[in-house]
């Protein structure tokens, strides 16, 4: 049976990349396929359940000006979906982080917990664990206290 792209049971995230303008893209997570639109942008497709990452960064001739991190689960038909920029139709938002230093200082956790496991084995609730703490402004280092994760 083949799968239809653009089924409403699938997740479409949009990947776009500019020099020094527009990095769109994702950290981690298997898509079931990837489209290419052009040389600068392509689409991943995921299933209903896929956990994924995906950065949104943006800057002009003055630097960085917009830059974002989520950690999504792609919804079904029927699920309440949050509307993200670049996904369609929306997705469970687990975790998100927003600036520079927001994101750099997930980019330390990610790495940390990267070298317990690959990314792509945390369960939602663990994502939302951590997207807490670090909404809550805790130390990076602490974030992974109590999910088991050696750093």
């Amino acid at each position: 049976m083949m799968t239809n792209p653009m089924s409403d049971e699938l997740t479409i995230v949009l990947m776009a990349w500019r020099k020094r303008r527009t990095n769109h893209r994702l950290l981690f997570g298997k898509p079931i396929k990837q489209i290419r639109l052009d040389w600068q942008r392509s689409l991943a497709v995921f299933n209903p359940g896929d956990i994924f990452a995906y950065e949104r960064w943006e800057a002009n001739k003055f630097g960085t000006q917009f830059w974002s991190i989520s950690i999504a689960q792609a919804g079904g038909v029927g699920d309440e979906l949050i509307a993200l920029a670049g996904v369609k139709p929306g997705a469970k938002l687990l975790a998100q982080r927003r600036g520079s230093d927001a994101c750099k200082s997930f980019f330390s956790v990610l790495d940390m917990m990267r070298e317990h496991q690959p990314l792509c084995r945390y369960q939602p609730a663990e994502w939302r664990v951590i997207g807490h703490r670090m909404n809550a402004g805790i130390n990076p280092k602490y974030v992974l206290n109590d999910l088991k994760v050696t750093h």
